[in-house]
């Protein structure tokens, strides 16, 4: 029989991390979106339709290698009465800033702070051709909750940049819910496609004018009928890649993990939205 210290170290060693898990789970379960909203999300291993026609792909992986790139995308259906009155860019700017500004994103922020210590980037960005505007947000809690950063803009101390944006929908001045057709985006990147890791965020919006999502499908939710009155499809595209080789820029089992993260970032930027 082993001994009591021994027994015990050896039963913590296995029910604390268990005890984690399961804590985490549970936490991650409900917040920061309520299970049943979470199960409305929809995931896929591809990007969205018009991501996949972006000219920021050949920006960041200019050489188009074909087995050089991990691809993800996740959306959500959010209601008329979820989104009220808030613009096209409003929605995108309130995401923006909680998938960079939630708790999720706390420890790459402050890996982030540490290297500005340092006075140095995490990862710095770059594109060939692509050319910074000067300004610079440092921080997610300054990126605006009713504007998006312009083209060029620097964020988080140099380790992503506004790549390109489009507004469409309804502005403030219509009195209509539907606006101008197609979607609204905006899209950040990251890494420098001169090195060996680059990659996009890429975040949309659609307005729904029927009761479809987009595909002809029957939309339903948490809010009964008023769901079929119209909303928002939120969408969310990530793509990583090598640009210099056909090859993944880091071992699969990282983009497992990064799928994992890349929801929990997707979760906070919603709940932003409906946040009032």
């Amino acid at each position: 029989m082993a001994p009591r210290p021994l027994l015990l170290l050896t039963t913590l060693s296995l029910a604390l991390p268990a005890a984690g898990v399961l804590l985490l789970s549970t936490y991650l379960d409900n917040y920061p979106l309520s299970a049943s909203k979470s199960r409305t999300i929809k995931t896929s291993s591809s990007l969205s339709p018009t991501s996949s026609t972006s000219a920021s792909l050949k920006i960041i992986n200019p050489r188009a290698y074909p087995q050089n790139s991990s691809t993800n995308s996740r959306l959500i259906i959010l209601s008329k009465s979820e989104v009220r009155n808030l613009t096209d860019e409003e929605i995108l700017a309130r995401f923006l800033g909680g998938f960079f500004g939630g708790w999720v994103f706390i420890p790459e922020k402050g890996i982030i702070s540490l290297f500005r210590v340092f006075g140095r980037p995490m990862i710095a960005v770059g594109f060939t051709g692509v050319a910074m505007n000067g300004r610079q947000i440092l921080s997610p809690s300054a990126i605006e909750r009713e504007k998006l950063p312009e083209k060029g803009t620097v964020l988080l101390g140099g380790n992503f940049m506004v790549l390109d944006a489009q507004l469409k929908g309804r502005g403030k001045e219509d009195e209509g819910w539907e606006g101008e057709g197609g979607e609204s985006f905006v899209e950040v990147g990251f890494g420098d496609d001169r090195k060996g890791f680059a990659g996009m965020h890429r975040f949309e919006v659609l307005r729904l004018s029927d009761s479809t999502d987009g595909k002809g499908e029957e939309v339903g939710g948490e809010n009964g009928e008023e769901d079929k009155e119209g909303g928002v499809q939120l969408w969310y595209s990530s793509v990583s890649c090598n640009p210099r080789e056909n090859k993944l820029p880091f071992p699969k089992w990282v983009f497992g993990f990064h799928e994992f993260y890349a929801q929990c970032l997707f979760r906070d930027g919603v709940r932003e939205v409906l946040r009032i």
